[in-house]
């Protein structure tokens, strides 16, 4: 057995797990959102939000997968879907406004 097959005790083996609970239902609302109001640069004030979680999902999957970083990808995925769900929830307020 060499010094590479022994898996490290500050290595999480889990750790893809937050990341991909917030990217499998954040990613289809992203390319929603890019897709519908991305064209013409429709997005203004709510492309914050949309760029935001885009940056804070790839976080998520880009932190090490150390233990002692698992609640920074916890709460970057978490940040990052609430970021994607908020442009939807807002377009949904303004829907009941106007009817």
């Amino acid at each position: 057995m060499t010094q590479n097959d022994v898996q490290h005790s500050d290595t999480d083996p889990t750790w893809w797990k937050a990341p991909l609970v917030a990217t499998v239902p954040g990613l289809p609302l992203l390319a929603w959102e890019f897709v519908m109001l991305g064209p013409e640069g429709a997005l203004g004030t709510l492309g914050g939000a949309v760029y935001g979680a885009v940056g804070l999902l790839a976080l998520a999957w880009a932190l090490p997968h150390r233990r002692s970083s698992s609640m920074l990808r916890v709460t970057a995925a978490v940040a990052g879907l609430v970021c994607a769900i908020l442009p939807l929830l807002f377009l949904m307020w303004i829907a009941m406004l106007w009817s």
